[in-house]
């Protein structure tokens, strides 16, 4: 019912990457930012990083000591399902003078606030698209105006090729990213970092090129970890956007990626207050809509407030 191959797909053999140790979540699918991938590309760097156990799980921790501030660890996106006592006793647990955690939950954001960490960000909508083997469903999970204009995409005579992106932070796809990062007003995920990635794990960075009439008109990066990948780059052209050239890379991705052996691709934040014309093209994908818990933080120079006040509640 639904055919939008627009050429036949290479073939791709699958290959298994390195996936996080058991513990890190038990259900659906890993963060990038609790992978090894993710660890071994920060030690790379030089990054103080290390998987511990907190409670019955395990997570990834970064650590930087800050001149003045002292020490500082930052948990990101792990799952903890901690109580609130383990809550208050975490900073402790990881020694450090402040932590900062991305929580994955609002369960764990709850035990966060009821242990006095102190929330300094607001939750973010993550858009999670699953991947299918066959294209006929996940092209019927697609929003109709979306499937337009992928047909409109395909229609154009764009020429799409994938390719695994060298390890090489001065890779053409940063430098065209950080001029729309200017124009767009966010922060992308530093070249060293990705370049990293692909430096850890040959294969782990993917790139899909949209071309028309020679000229590379749109581009998207996406990075494997485990059965999963992350969408990290998009990037296109007046000229590719009046193409489709979006949604035909996209959807040459998930097939793709599929074939691979991925079973999600994280989209990443698709809040529409923020950024709607991205989360518009995100959620038009058919993927599925999840809230995070927010960016909380304690230190030593809040704790002793919050213990005051449990003593005179008691």
């Amino acid at each position: 019912m639904f055919d939008f191959s627009s050429e036949p797909l290479r073939a791709a053999t699958p290959r298994q990457f390195a996936v996080p140790q058991p513990g890190v979540l038990t259900t659906g699918a890993v963060p990038l930012q609790q992978t090894m991938l993710w660890l071994e590309a920060t030690r790379l760097l030089g990054s103080d990083a290390a998987m511990v156990d907190i409670g019955t799980r395990r997570a990834l921790v970064l650590r930087r000591k800050l001149p003045v501030v002292g020490d500082m660890a930052l948990l990101s996106r792990a799952e903890l399902k901690v109580s609130r006592d383990e809550a208050m006793g975490l900073r402790d647990r990881l020694r450090a003078q402040h932590l900062v955690v991305n929580a994955e939950t609002a369960a764990d954001a709850d035990a966060l606030a009821d242990a006095g960490f102190h929330r300094i960000f607001a939750p973010r909508v993550m858009a999670e698209l699953p991947l299918d083997p066959s294209p006929d469903v996940m092209a019927a999970r697609l929003n109709q105006k979306w499937r337009n204009r992928l047909r409109h995409g395909q229609a154009q005579g764009l020429v799409i090729r994938r390719r695994p992106m060298p390890p090489d932070k001065k890779f053409w796809l940063f430098k065209a990213e950080a001029l729309q990062s200017l124009r767009k007003w966010y922060q992308p995920l530093p070249p060293e970092m990705i370049a990293a990635m692909a430096a850890c794990k040959p294969g782990a960075v993917q790139v899909f090129t949209a071309y028309h009439l020679g000229r590379r008109v749109a581009a998207m990066l996406f990075l494997r970890h485990g059965k999963d990948a992350t969408y990290q780059i998009g990037w296109s052209t007046p000229e590719g956007r009046r193409l489709s050239a979006g949604p035909a890379c996209m959807w040459r991705a998930m097939v793709e990626l599929q074939a691979m052996g991925a079973e999600q691709i994280d989209l990443g934040a698709a809040d529409k207050d923020l950024a709607p014309g991205l989360a518009h093209f995100k959620r038009g994908t058919g993927a599925e809509l999840r809230t995070l818990g927010g960016t909380w933080i304690d230190t030593t120079w809040t704790r002793r407030k919050h213990q005051r006040r449990l003593r005179q509640a008691a």
